[in-house]
């Protein structure tokens, strides 16, 4: 089974625990992701089954959008609800301009230093493994992009416990995909925190939703405590959810018990075999790869040379069938039935299109 299927990842699960899901629904043992989600985070993860596993790499170079909460006046270990109060500031004397003004001065081009919780490399071994043992190493700040951040609530004050009484805008995804009602045991931890549960739900706070748009590389748990850095309250992400991730957006993702309500009736062991119902139910959602492609020109293959596309091979202009006046740098390539099949780059020193990634199954 070929193509992308946009995932609705639901908190809770980690990126891997949706490869096996979708595996055991759709019986397709090549999956891969475009960029892991953390846990405690949902949103968007784009999955690609079959060659078109060649596609992750590129997908997860692409640019995403995210939507935040952002809790000024407490700093934890890990930037974010999941983890440990290190140090709660004053948040009285925090301005509704003050915030917005700092907001603001995170678009464009800013120098970020990757968490210590998270997936980054230090002499080998995952950030996050070291950070678990205690051991806090100096991180090189790394240039990131923020294309856009705007604030989508209106910006509350209160206490950490009033979490449930907080609504962003109706327009914003965050209300149109809210969190489930769950335990507050499963939010901050207080191993070596002179504050017990009590006291922690009861600290004062400051509340606002943030959307960002951003291109890879950027950890939004650092930009919300980066906020709370410039404003001197500390800060850190009480909510995460990506809306988009390149040309995949959350309004066309669909969870994983939708997806096995789609599948059902499927026949693994033999497709051929399943209802024509079913077919198209897996249709609708099963996309084909070119989808992550369409900034690209498309060129076709003249019928004659469908077996030199096939093959992964050199081409030449007189190989398709538009005439090609000005050679584009990147081309998506179909085969004479308009069936996508690869990306190909123009190498002007020889005047001929080399492959770039090729989507063709075993089977052609």
């Amino acid at each position: 089974m070929d193509g992308i299927i946009n995932v609705y990842k639901e908190k809770g699960y980690t990126s891997h625990d949706v490869v096996a899901r979708l595996r055991g629904i759709t019986g397709e043992r090549h999956i891969g992701h475009t960029g892991t989600l953390d846990p405690a985070a949902a949103g968007v993860l784009p999955l690609c089954l079959g060659t078109t596993t060649k596609a992750c790499e590129l997908l997860t170079d692409k640019g995403k959008c995210y939507e935040t909460i952002l809790l000024l006046g407490i700093e934890t270990d890990t930037e974010d609800a999941t983890g440990e109060i290190v140090s709660n500031g004053d948040v009285s004397n925090i301005t509704d301009e003050m915030i917005k003004e700092a907001v603001a001065s995170f678009k464009g081009e800013i120098l970020q230093v990757p968490p210590m919780f998270s997936a980054t490399r230090i002499n080998g071994q995952r950030s996050y493994s070291l950070a678990r043992q205690g051991i806090n190493i100096e991180r090189e700040a790394k240039k990131i992009t923020v294309n856009e951040i705007s604030i989508v609530s209106e910006i509350q004050r209160g206490s950490v416990k009033d979490k449930e009484s907080f609504v962003p805008y109706p327009d914003s995804m965050l209300a149109r995909y809210p969190e489930d009602a769950e335990e507050e045991e499963g939010r901050w931890r207080w191993e070596n925190n002179s504050l017990n549960r009590e006291e922690s739900l009861n600290l004062s706070v400051i509340r606002v939703a943030l959307r960002i748009d951003c291109e890879k590389g950027t950890y939004i748990r650092t930009i919300c405590a980066d906020i709370g850095k410039k404003l001197g309250c500390g800060g850190c992400m009480e909510r995460l959810l990506r809306t988009r991730s390149g040309d995949f957006h959350i309004e066309e993702s669909h969870s994983l018990a939708e997806l096995e309500v789609i599948f059902e009736g499927f026949d693994k062991k033999n497709p051929d075999n399943t209802p024509i119902e079913t077919k198209n139910r897996i249709n609708s959602v099963l996309l084909s790869a070119d989808r992550c492609f369409m900034e690209y020109p498309a060129l076709h293959s003249k019928e004659k040379y469908d077996s030199i596309l096939l093959n992964g091979n050199l081409m030449w202009m007189r190989h398709f069938k538009e005439y090609i006046e000005t050679p584009d740098p990147i081309n998506r390539v179909y085969d004479s039935k308009n069936e996508f099949k690869a990306i190909y780059e123009w190498v002007e020193s020889r005047k001929l299109y080399k492959p770039l990634k090729v989507f063709i199954s075993t089977k052609e």
